[in-house]
């Protein structure tokens, strides 16, 4: 501690206590009264230079040592010594700083003068204004002090401390005691309350006392500082100040400041002043900021610094101290929830823990983990954090569930918005859990993900997974059967989707989410609102343009049409198939005249599309299309050359007759309007078309006038009307003849024998399609008749017969009018017996399409089961004729899968249930019939069944072998023998149905090397009626090996190298051929097989060819590959195949396999075969079936079979030419690869030549092409494509001005899209697997680089490909490339050709929108259409700049569209790649479409900062400062260098500094508040030199 000055040193008057001559008296002691006291230790001074003492205040019940005093100095100080320490001891009071100003420290040592006002009182006695004498012992009088503050000590702490003190006078305390400074009592005292007003509200803990004018030493006070001036002069508070100025700047300065420039110098010199003081006050000191240490602590002190964490009241500071080691992870996650931290603080903590760590990863060196620890330690910790989240939100039993689910959601939201976790992976953990919630957990998913849908509907990569996730389980709610249940959670999706339709709507551009949920997004926008619906509008057509089904032209409609009707030929027709029909094209007249021309085509088969058409065009008639006019139009355009064709088109206007919706008055109209009926021959049978028609149409339909104008027209020709009605009437008798049904007895028609069912379907199956309604017309009234009878009379009436019912149906069969067999069908139905009931069900099944096209057939098996189970009530039994029939039925109706199950069940149970029957071996019929010696077998056989219904496999192998041994043995013989021994086979089958197939199997292996059988013809179609042999057992055997006996039925045919094997054990017996004719030949009735099982293996038949369909193809190839063989050993007797009937129905099988699945049915027939007759068989079916016309010798051509394909043969010429493309030929030499790559050179030839010609309507079969052949066609394709388009580095060819050429090239163009189109869309290879190489070529990028580059060229610059150029590029060919990418986006595999192929696209297309979003290309679309009208009335220029705003608009939209596409499930490397292309993250994040599609993460508040970092400035010379801009005029360089006298550098004069800019990152997880418990000058986590902050003077 420093002395004070000597006795000599004189104070300034103001500070004297008393007169002028107290200060001449020597002092009793050098010093304040503090110098009587031990000095202090050194204690930390507070801002306002007084002393805190607090603790050794009496008044607060510590001890107080007292020390005897010295007094010294005058007689007034002693008593006001005195008396302060009397007042304190007494009163206990001290100075109130309560008057005292904050900004006015007061000390007694340091008084003001008297002329200044303050609100202290009275701290010292007033001034005298009379002078007192030095030798005056008399203290003066004071007056009596206000009182002061008094210390409030509560009276605990009074007694406590009264305590304390009562204990040590009685027991010496002899513990050592730290040195304690003691403050002089005489020393004013005053409370350090930090706010009144807080005091007054009880928010602040209590005063305490501090000593005015009492500073220990330490060192660092202004009064222990020497100095020169201090020696000599003393310490004073306040310097010295002279009351004269000794110099005067006004003679110096003010000539300077009345120049004009004066002020500019003046405020010049100022600022210069405030920059130096700014610039001597910066903080320069390096940065000492270090996170808080962590200390290993035990349970419970970590428990206590836990809850001190808690405890909002203690400041973090004190708590950065002692951080506790070990909380990490989840374990830190669950100790903020148990603790109920708050946010802030347990962010802090988080904060602490992870910067610790992160800086334990980086203390482990610089390798590659090392380096990598920070973000692999940060997506560890974001993995606990996400398991945090799921425990606690989906913890629904515990307590407190939902406080904890609110408190995990904000501090994860704040964690998230600090940037304190890895957002990509909580993003794609957040998007990847609602993907993959469930119904109970997706509302809590929803919950948290929508407090991240700002940004993750930002990011391509987690915005459309998002929406697609939402639409996903949007429609499973909608479909879901407990939708009421569910109401809540789907009206909140409902919502949910709402609101993004319209603020996101890029994130719904996906062509394949789209096409699957747009009807389910459509009904749950609300009705009326406008914005939504055209928001919903706009995301449709943009997902259509990307899947390239945007194009609703003529031609794409025909093909969906035909595919859709074509559809009604393999599975029943649907009740909505006309309405969808209806909604194909706009065009009504182009699909009715398709719709005709599909039903008449030759290549399709069967009845059923007559009945298909009629239904469709009744449905259309409803809602506006005129049918006659359609059919008029039709003849006008097609005259029907061919006769099969002239008969289907009578029957479908004799049906639309029928239905009233075809108009003969009007047709009539047409054939006069046409020139009228003259000649015999416009009405023969064979006449033509439009003209034979007016002979073919009902007359039983029509109206008197309409039968008389009818009459009138067919007389003009010479066509009898009466000899019609007379036939008509004859084989009406005929049937009546027949039939049994009672006749006129003159009637000559009695007097001959009746025609028998099959010469009278013969003749009526020849007849005219009017005959033929007359005689569907009279049975269906007169069976009618019958019905009210047996109504009326009761049970007068008879039912019909079985044998009438089998006769009526044949003959209506014959004349193919099912129209009228279904009428009768639902009369019989309701009165017949059970065995016509079976019938009638074996009916439907056998015209199953037929009957579903007139939708008869679901209300037909509805009556039949009904009946079934009122016969079931009513005798207890089930009748199994009828329900093995309808069994049968069931299967084929779709919804009736449950109920076709349970009628299987019922009939299985009513087969155990009856083994004892007529049909029994056991019974007495069974054994009178079969009149064997060996009575033995049948004893056997009866006390085995009779014994139980079940038997061991030895038992059933034996007597299987003794059965089928009798059997073999009754062919030839006796019919009789045979049918019972096959019924006894199908009664064996019920004990063991494996066991039992099984040993079929082994006997069908057997039969087939059998020479000395009869034809199987004559053995199966009896076992399979009875229910011992499968159709589909028949198929697998005919092409397993004779070495896989007992191995079970092989379904997959084998081909290849093992049908020759196959064939030279069966050519001898003929099998394949024979089980060939087995499916396609009908069965005669030839005492073997009743009328009914013969029909019901007919339904047999046709359900074998549908549902075994890849196992009859495999015996199409190995019959005709036994055929050649054959053939070829010379044994050409009774070969099958020879019968011109049999290949007919060979054409007609594969006619109905082709329309059922084309590719399959090449890669089947295309199976390598050493025998060239094979081949040449094969050529000439598949020319057939193109060409029905045609014969053995017609060749067709790759040209021809191009020229040939539209919707109908399309299916054939893809069979067709995959033939002919392929090889069958099996040996592997040079000469058949160059013969195949011979014909796909012609073929491409071809099809260069018919895109040409503009003929591409063969696109559609290219897809069931082999692999190779389909990318050299695709290849070749798209070479020529990518000719055609403009270059800026090729020269301009001789057509780019010209127009027509132009246009040309655009329709070519356009061609080679459509083939490769076709090929894209095809089905792919075996397996799935597609080709490695990527589908989109790099020459494809290049392409459309020249594109940008041709668009990007300035107006001002001549183009090298013509002034027009970059309106073609505009208009056409951008478009036309934009296709041929959409066509690869939706195709692109995840290899890395692949993946950096997509990445040069992504580049190209962000130029590309960046260059179209430039004013030229981006003019308003009013402009546009106004430039447009001026273009076509000729009175402006319609120039590209004008016309092409609007078209800028939208191709930059579609290239925003086709980014997103190619940008989906991009690998991350190529994405960095576009990004670093593109200008790096800061562009990237600059532009929203490209931050969108590249998925660029934002950073927050420190997205794109950088470092400023400026070079070392060089201060300029006043002359140059002078004469720059900066001067203000002449003088300015005078007055900085000449005037002041100052260096330039004290004024910042200096020239600008070179700023160089780089990235700065910054450390989010150090980004602390108070980390430390000293406060340093640069600690805080950011430098503070970053700022250039300087301390506060």
């Amino acid at each position: 501690m420093t002395s004070l000055p000597p006795l000599v040193q004189q104070r300034p008057p103001q500070h004297m206590v008393s007169g002028p001559s107290l200060s001449q008296r020597p002092a009793a002691h050098p010093r304040a009264l503090s110098q009587q006291y031990l000095p202090p230790p050194p204690l930390v001074r507070r801002d306002t230079g007084f002393y805190d003492a607090s603790s050794a205040d009496p008044g607060d019940g510590g001890p107080v040592r007292h020390v005897p005093q010295r007094r010294g100095g005058s007689r007034l100080k002693l008593e006001l010594s005195q008396d302060w320490a009397d007042s304190v001891a007494q009163a206990g009071f001290s100075e109130s700083p309560n008057t005292v100003e904050s900004s006015k420290p007061f000390t007694p040592s340091r008084i003001m003068p008297t002329t200044d006002s303050s609100d202290l009182g009275d701290m010292s006695p007033h001034l005298s204004t009379h002078p007192q004498t030095a030798d005056t012992d008399t203290p003066l009088p004071m007056p009596r002090r206000p009182a002061g503050f008094t210390a409030s000590v509560p009276r605990r702490e009074a007694a406590a401390a009264a305590t304390t003190t009562t204990t040590g006078s009685n027991k010496k305390d002899t513990r050592p005691k730290p040195f304690v400074v003691e403050p002089p009592t005489a020393a004013p005292r005053y409370s350090t309350h930090p706010d009144r007003h807080a005091r007054a509200a009880s928010l602040a803990p209590p005063p305490t006392v501090a000593y005015a004018d009492f500073f220990p030493w330490t060192g660092n006070h202004p009064e222990d500082q020497f100095s020169e001036n201090v020696i000599r002069n003393g310490y004073y508070d306040k310097a010295l100040f002279s009351a004269t100025e000794t110099q005067s700047a006004k003679n110096t300065l003010f000539s300077t400041l009345k120049h004009k420039t004066g002020l500019t110098a003046l405020s010049s010199v100022f600022t210069a002043v405030l920059g130096q003081r700014r610039h001597n006050g910066r903080i320069t000191a390096p940065s000492t900021f270090k996170p808080p240490p962590r200390v290993t602590l035990t349970d419970t002190k970590r428990e206590v610094w836990l809850k001190d964490l808690a405890n909002s009241a203690i400041s973090l500071r004190r708590l950065s101290r002692t951080i506790p080691h070990g909380i990490r992870g989840k374990v830190l996650l669950e100790q903020c929830l148990n603790k109920n931290v708050p946010t802030d603080r347990a962010v802090w903590l988080i904060k602490c823990v992870g910067a610790n760590e992160i800086r334990a990863t980086k203390r482990k060196g610089v390798s590659t983990l090392a380096m990598g620890g920070e973000a692999r330690w940060i997506k560890d910790w974001t993995v606990s954090l996400e398991q945090f989240i799921e425990h606690v939100y989906f913890a629904y039993e515990e307590d407190d569930w939902k406080s904890k689910v609110h408190y995990t959601t904000r501090l994860a939201a704040h964690l998230y918005a600090e940037h304190l976790l890895d957002r990509e992976h909580y993003s794609e953990w957040l998007v990847s859990s609602l993907e993959n919630s469930s119904e109970g957990r997706l509302p809590m998913w929803m919950l948290i993900t929508q407090l991240y849908w700002k940004d993750l509907l930002k990011l391509r990569k987690y915005g459309r997974r998002l929406v697609t996730a939402l639409i996903s389980h949007h429609h499973l709610i909608y479909n879901h059967p407990d939708k009421d249940i569910l109401q809540p959670l789907f009206q909140n999706l409902t919502q949910c989707l709402n609101a993004l339709i319209l603020s996101s709507p890029e994130n719904f551009v996906s062509p394949s989410t789209w096409s699957k949920y747009r009807d389910a997004l459509r009904a749950c926008l609300p009705a009326g609102d406008e914005a939504r619906h055209n928001s919903f509008g706009a995301i449709n057509l943009r997902n259509e343009q990307l899947a390239a089904a945007a194009n609703r032209s003529q031609p794409a409609a025909r093909h969906i049409l035909v595919r859709m009707l074509d559809g009604t030929l393999q599975v029943p027709m649907p009740a909505e198939l006309p309405t969808q029909c209806w909604g194909v094209s706009k065009d009504k007249s182009a699909l009715a005249k398709a719709l005709l021309e599909w039903c008449t085509s030759l290549y399709r088969p069967g009845l059923a599309k007559i009945y298909v058409t009629s239904r469709i065009l009744q449905h259309w008639n409803t809602l506006g299309l005129d049918p006659t006019m359609a059919v008029l139009d039709f003849l006008d355009a097609d005259a029907c050359e061919e006769q099969a064709r002239k008969a289907t088109l009578y029957h479908i206007v004799c049906e639309l007759v029928r239905s009233s919706i075809f108009s003969v008055p009007r047709y009539v109209r047409w054939l006069i309007a046409r020139g009228g009926l003259r000649n015999p021959d416009d009405v023969v049978p064979g006449g033509p078309g439009p003209t034979r028609l007016l002979a073919e149409i009902p007359t039983h339909a029509l109206a008197p006038s309409q039968r008389d104008l009818r009459s009138g027209m067919l007389r003009r020709a010479a066509f009898s009307v009466a000899d019609e009605a007379q036939d008509a009437e004859l084989a009406i008798k005929h049937l009546k003849h027949t039939f049994g049904l009672p006749l006129d007895p003159a009637d000559p028609v009695l007097q001959r024998r009746p025609l028998s069912i099959a010469k009278l379907t013969k003749r009526i199956a020849s007849a005219s399609r009017a005959l033929k309604a007359e005689i569907g017309c009279w049975l269906r009234a007169s069976l009618a008749s019958n019905a009210e009878e047996q109504e009326t009379e009761c049970s007068q009436a008879q039912d019909i017969s079985p044998a009438i019912f089998y006769a009526v149906r044949s003959v209506l069969e014959a004349a193919e009018d099912f129209s009228m067999l279904g009428d009768i069908l639902k009369t019989l139905t309701k009165h017949c017996c059970v065995e016509i009931l079976a019938a009638i069900a074996d009916t439907v099944s056998r015209h199953f399409f037929i009957f579903s096209a007139l939708g008869a057939s679901i209300p037909l098996f509805r009556n039949l089961h009904q009946r079934l189970k009122v016969a079931v009530r009513e005798q207890g039994i089930a009748l199994r004729p009828l329900l093995a029939s309808l069994v049968t039925l069931a299967r084929r109706i779709p919804g009736m899968e449950e109920l076709a199950f349970q009628l299987k069940k019922d009939l299985a149970v009513s087969d155990r249930q009856n083994p004892v029957d007529a049909c029994s071996p056991v019974s007495d019929n069974m054994v009178a019939r079969l009149h064997d010696d060996a009575g033995d077998i049948h004893e056997e056989i009866e006390k085995l069944l009779a014994g139980g219904s079940s038997l061991d496999r030895s038992t059933m192998e034996r007597l299987f072998q003794t059965v089928v041994q009798r059997l073999q043995a009754s062919w030839g013989e006796a019919k009789d023998k045979q049918r019972a021994y096959s019924t006894l086979l199908g009664r064996l089958r019920v004990f063991d149905t494996h066991h039992f197939d099984g040993l079929m199997v082994k006997w069908l292996l057997y039969l087939r090397t059998l020479g000395s059988r009869p034809s199987i013809l004559g053995i199966f179609p009896l076992l399979v009626t009875v229910g011992c042999l499968d159709m589909g057992a028949i198929l697998a055997t005919a092409a397993d090996f004779p070495g896989s006996q007992g191995t079970g039925i092989a379904r997959a045919p084998t081909g290849g190298a093992s049908a020759p094997q196959v064939v030279q054990i069966t050519y001898r017996t003929r099998y394949m051929q024979e089980v060939l004719l087995l499916l396609t030949a009908p069965i005669h009735q030839d005492g073997l097989m009743t009328a009914d099982e013969a029909y019901r293996f007919s339904i047999l038949q046709d359900q074998a060819a549908r549902e075994c369909a890849r196992e009859v193809l495999g015996l199409i190839f190995l019959a005709l590959a036994e055929y050649s063989y054959a053939r070829g050993q010379n044994d050409c007797a009774n070969l099958p195949l020879e019968s011109a009937a049999v290949q007919e129905e060979l054409i007609e099988l594969l006619k109905r396999l082709v329309l059922r699945d084309a590719t399959g049915v090449a890669r089947a027939l295309g199976v390598k075969s050493p025998s060239p007759h094979v081949s040449g068989w094969i050529d000439c079916m598949t020319t057939k079936l193109l060409i029905p016309t045609g014969d053995s010798q017609t060749h067709v051509t790759f040209d021809q079979v191009l020229e040939l394909t539209n919707e109908f043969t399309l299916p054939f010429c893809q069979v067709k030419l995959a033939l002919s493309l392929g090889t069958n030929d099996q040996s592997n030499n040079q000469e058949a690869a160059d013969r195949q790559q011979s014909h796909v050179e012609l073929f491409a030839n071809a099809m260069d030549k018919a895109i040409s010609a503009g003929n591409i309507s063969w696109v559609g079969m290219l897809s069931c092409l082999s692999p190779d052949i389909t990318q050299h066609l695709k290849t070749r394709a798209q070479n020529r494509f990518l000719d055609l388009l403009p270059s800026p580095r090729t020269p301009p060819s001789s057509t780019a001005t010209d127009p027509t050429a132009l246009a040309q090239n655009l329709q070519m163009a356009d061609n080679l899209l459509s083939v490769m189109d076709a090929i894209m869309r095809g089905s792919a290879p075996p397996g799935g697997v597609r080709h490695q190489q990527p589908q989109l070529a790099p020459a494809v990028v290049d392409k459309l680089v020249d594109l940008w580059e041709l668009l990007a060229a300035p107006a001002d610059e001549p183009s090298p490909n013509g002034p027009d150029t970059k309106a073609a590029v505009l208009h056409h060919w951008l478009p036309l490339t934009l296709n041929l990418i959409t066509l690869h986006a939706q195709g692109f595999d995840l290899s890395r050709q692949s993946n950096e192929v997509r990445a040069k696209m992504l580049v190209a297309c962000a130029g590309l929108m960046r260059e179209l979003d430039l004013p030229h290309f981006t003019t308003t679309a009013a402009a546009a259409a106004a430039a447009a009208a001026e273009a076509a009335a000729g009175v402006g220029p319609g120039g590209v700049v004008d016309a092409a705003g609007g078209r800028g608009v939208e191709l930059a939209r579609r290239v925003f569209d086709l980014s997103c596409l190619l940008a989906d499930n991009l690998a991350e490397d190529a994405r960095a790649m576009c990004v670093r292309a593109v200008g790096g993250s800061a562009a990237a994040a600059a532009d929203g479409r490209l931050r969108y599609v590249l998925s660029v993460p934002g950073d927050g508040a420190a997205e794109g900062l950088v470092l400023c970092q400026k070079e070392k400035a060089v201060v300029a010379s006043a002359a140059a400062v002078a004469g720059g801009p900066a001067g203000a005029g002449a003088g300015g360089g005078t007055l900085f260098g000449g005037l002041l006298g100052t260096p330039a550098a004290l004024w910042g004069i200096e020239r600008p500094a070179v700023e160089r800019l780089s990235a700065f990152q910054c450390r989010r997880w150090e980004a602390l508040s108070e980390p430390t418990p000293n406060v340093g000058e640069n600690d805080t986590a950011l430098s503070l030199g970053l700022f250039e902050a300087r301390r506060v003077q």
